[in-house]
């Protein structure tokens, strides 16, 4: 690797080498190999370039033994041992997926529940055996709470909740609601719009929406395009309306303010008893005891310098 680096060093990049070798580095960061479409889609540029450049780039980088290629897989030059292991995981990503998918159909019951997506490493298809599953909710404004509480209840009963103290074994195929945010909530606060929140907000795999929350989602964070140019919406596998008069009814009855105080001072006061990183407000929670965001911008500014790809990230 030190040999790459010096190599590295003495080379002069095209603003498309930078793009693909940023975008690599940031993988390898995950150990995670990209194919080719994934690459084209999380290429960090903030700049419209051909795709016709990007192939002819891409195949010059693999001639120069920078980047390595092999099953329809890249990765730099050093990490090829990553293609083996995401190889081995593919069917334990499917069989996550199929597990993500029936937890969100129950969800999508909750009728203040307006959209579920799988976030985290499932949601690229980053998962071994022992992980837990990821999902990013979107309540109806003002029921944060009680909207919770009857996700952790659903869950509980289907067997499928992540107990906080869970150890790794216990944690396997266990959903974790670590993002949860009500709809008056749905944009970024500018001290936190960069590639790492750009990266989990583009490749979030929508399962359920309703009054086309993913899209208004994506509209509140057009900044990603800043980062991520090129990536695109997902397909969302459930849509619900909310034209049942029994919905209707219970979403009322769950809108109820006195309901939602009254939750909401419970479970904060539950939450504060083990609280170390949480965010808790009254329109969004986020369950991310270690701050792996703080930690991957770190490491990518560190390999981007080692290898003299000199960015704005």
């Amino acid at each position: 690797m030190q040999e790459l680096n010096k190599y590295l060093l003495s080379m002069a990049y095209s603003r498309s080498d930078k793009a693909i070798l940023s975008t690599l580095v940031y993988a390898d960061i995950f150990k995670f190999p990209l194919s080719q479409e994934e690459l084209w889609d999380f290429l960090i540029i903030n700049r419209k370039i051909e795709r016709v450049l990007f192939e002819q780039d891409l195949k010059k980088l693999c001639k120069q033994a920078i980047i390595y290629h092999e099953s329809g897989f890249y990765c730099l030059k050093g990490q090829e041992k990553n293609i083996a292991k995401r190889k081995a995981n593919l069917l334990e990503v499917k069989r996550k997926l199929l597990l993500a998918k029936k937890a969100a159909y129950y969800l999508s019951y909750i009728p203040t529940v307006y959209f579920i997506g799988i976030s985290g490493g499932l949601a690229i298809g980053n998962v071994e055996k022992k992980d837990d599953i990821d999902l990013f909710i979107i309540a109806k404004k003002k029921t944060l709470f009680i909207t919770r509480l009857w996700i952790l209840a659903l869950l509980e009963l289907l067997h499928m909740r992540r107990k906080r103290y869970a150890g790794k074994d216990s944690a396997s195929d266990k959903i974790c609601v670590n993002l949860l945010v009500d709809e008056t909530s749905l944009g970024w606060p500018k001290n936190k719009q960069d590639i790492y929140i750009a990266h989990e907000i583009m490749q979030l795999k929508p399962l359920f929406e309703r009054k086309g929350m993913y899209r208004k989602f994506l509209s509140a964070n057009q900044w990603t395009k800043s980062f991520l140019l090129h990536s695109k919406p997902h397909l969302v596998l459930y849509k619900w309306s909310n034209n049942y008069q029994t919905v209707k009814c219970i979403s009322i009855i769950l809108a109820l303010p006195p309901l939602e105080l009254l939750v909401r001072a419970f479970q904060k006061k539950l939450i504060r008893r083990h609280q170390t990183n949480e965010s808790v407000s009254n329109k969004a929670l986020a369950f991310h005891p270690r701050d792996y965001r703080k930690e991957t911008l770190g490491l990518l500014q560190r390999d981007l310098k080692r290898l003299g790809v000199l960015t704005n990230i």
